[in-house]
């Protein structure tokens, strides 16, 4: 029986039977998993009406109005099956993560230290307190929870991406290195640590190195602006200006950005091509939601040009 029979059995169940409750809660959790919040919903207040205490159904509650995109309700539903249940570390969770969305990260901070206190070794835990004190610009207390997070989940490669970022912030490039390698052998494919890698090679000066991490960031996310425009800006530095150009003219001819457009100006300045070089300064200017170089600069160089 596939699960669309299993909601449609259920509910013929509680049709002939309106006190099955324990077919409404296992259709409370089919609907659930199968997008129909607002069915779920119904059948919670009818079971809250008959078991006002019990705290599975405010913390299913809590899950549903997530899911409707209802954060203060879904808090206060936490908030009262903590009350009832105050040592489950689930429903801790679940209120911390509500506040973190709605911007109380004291509230969430204290909420996820309650997870560890009941469950010492919960690595969603730590890794979310990890985030939070990296908002809190504090990357040493970071460190240390990242690292809990991953001596209790080694194949949280995210816990390890986000490790390395914080090393990356207070200038340990080793670690950083380190971090990022460990991502690519959990997942070899996630771009992102790839474009970090080169991004510390490049800070390195290691440039060979740096076109090589990015030309795999490329492979993987051949969409991906940011690796596109340092890669160029590094064949530029060492006079590779026709591998520039042709990278640059490549991503240009799908994508109307305005620095890509800047980087192509710059190679055509260098080639003393002053009319195609006007013609992307103009083009810069025209896309200057993508435009990072300083605007001003920008026409005043195509001023120069006139």
């Amino acid at each position: 029986m596939n699960d669309i029979e299993r909601f449609e059995n259920l509910q013929t169940t509680i049709k002939v039977n309106p006190k099955n409750f324990q077919a409404r809660r296992e259709l409370i959790m089919l609907c659930l998993d199968l997008g129909f919040e607002k069915v779920a919903m119904s059948h919670i207040k009818f079971l809250l009406d008959i078991f006002p205490d019990d705290a599975n159904l405010y913390f299913n509650a809590g899950i549903c109005w997530e899911k409707l995109k209802n954060p203060n309700n879904a808090l206060e539903a936490y908030k009262k099956a903590v009350e009832l249940k105050e040592d489950d570390p689930d429903f801790l969770y679940n209120l911390a993560s509500v506040y973190e969305d709605i911007g109380d990260i004291d509230s969430a901070m204290e909420n996820y230290k309650k997870v560890i206190y009941y469950k010492n070794e919960d690595a969603n835990a730590f890794f979310s307190i990890a985030l939070l004190y990296s908002k809190k610009n504090d990357p040493k207390t970071a460190i240390k929870c990242f690292k809990k997070a991953i001596e209790y989940n080694y194949s949280d490669y995210f816990a390890h991406f986000y490790l390395a970022g914080e090393y990356k912030k207070i200038g340990e490039v080793d670690f950083a290195l380190s971090e990022y390698r460990k991502v690519l052998e959990l997942s070899p494919d996630y771009s992102w640590a790839y474009f970090n890698i080169a991004q510390i090679y490049y800070y390195l000066e290691r440039y060979d190195d740096a076109i090589i991490m990015l030309q795999k960031t490329i492979e993987k996310n051949p969409k991906d602006m940011e690796a596109h425009k340092l890669l160029a800006q590094i064949l530029i530095q060492q006079s590779r200006v026709d591998e520039a150009l042709e990278l640059l003219t490549d991503v240009a001819q799908n994508n109307e950005n305005g620095d890509i457009c800047y980087l192509m100006a710059k190679i055509f300045e260098m080639n003393e091509d002053k009319d195609s070089q006007k013609d992307c300064l103009e083009l810069a200017l025209e896309y200057k939601d993508s435009l990072t170089f300083d605007a001003k600069a920008v026409k005043a160089e195509l001023k120069n040009l006139n």
